[in-house]
């Protein structure tokens, strides 16, 4: 007699040996992605770490020190070549608030008196000097070591009243140093043979001599 009772093939049990039932395709597969999502967040959060650090912690203080080397220099040169026949202790200030080291150095308190001397000699006919920039270029910045070099350019301008005035074109290479948080001019070397010269007088600027490498008085090496 033939017995209608279903086998394990028929009724579709799949049951092991042991009687369990065998995981699914499913579950092992939800694992997977779910571990491979696991992974994705991690590294994704690795590289989004690692550039969020390098734009933190590397470019941007490298970008701040460029930045204020460049402003730093810039108004160096600025105050150096911008010479007032009337206000010659106004000029000295300003010019040893954005130097130091060596170019700070360079003017002394007689370069401040030859050139108020050439200003007496010259009387109401002494020019003024003045300057505006062109350009500037950092070519060396080491944010860490707190150094760097920018090159400025400026058109200086000589004039008396009543008079046009005579401007040339000044180059400069300057050597920054960040002392706090200031940045100031450590070293000035002109890149043009170029003097201030007063109108009617032989005598360049303080430290000069008459055939002074720039208008920079004392700043020069």
């Amino acid at each position: 007699m033939t017995s209608n009772t279903p086998t394990a093939s028929t009724r579709g049990d799949h049951n092991g040996p042991d009687g369990t039932r065998p995981a699914g395709r499913g579950p092992v597969l939800a694992l997977a992605l779910a571990v491979l999502a696991v992974i994705v967040a991690a590294v994704c959060a690795i590289w989004f770490g690692y550039q969020g650090y390098q734009a933190y912690f590397v470019q941007k203080p490298i970008q701040t020190a460029r930045d204020g080397a460049v402003d730093g220099a810039e108004q160096a040169i600025i105050n150096v070549t911008t010479v007032d026949p009337k206000d010659t202790a106004g000029w000295k200030k300003r010019v040893d608030g954005s130097l130091t080291g060596k170019a700070r150095e360079q003017i002394t308190t007689q370069d401040v008196s030859n050139l108020n001397s050439m200003i007496t000699q010259a009387g109401p006919q002494a020019a003024a000097l003045s300057s505006r920039l062109i350009r500037s270029a950092p070519t060396e910045v080491d944010a860490d070591d707190g150094t760097a070099k920018v090159l400025v350019y400026v058109a200086a301008t000589s004039k008396r009243e009543n008079e046009a005035g005579v401007t040339q074109t000044m180059g400069f290479s300057v050597s920054m140093t960040k002392e706090g948080d200031d940045w100031k001019a450590s070293d000035i070397t002109p890149l043009e043979s170029m003097a201030y010269q007063d109108p009617g007088t032989a005598a360049g600027v303080p430290g000069g001599g008459g055939a002074a490498p720039s208008a920079t008085p004392g700043g020069g090496n």
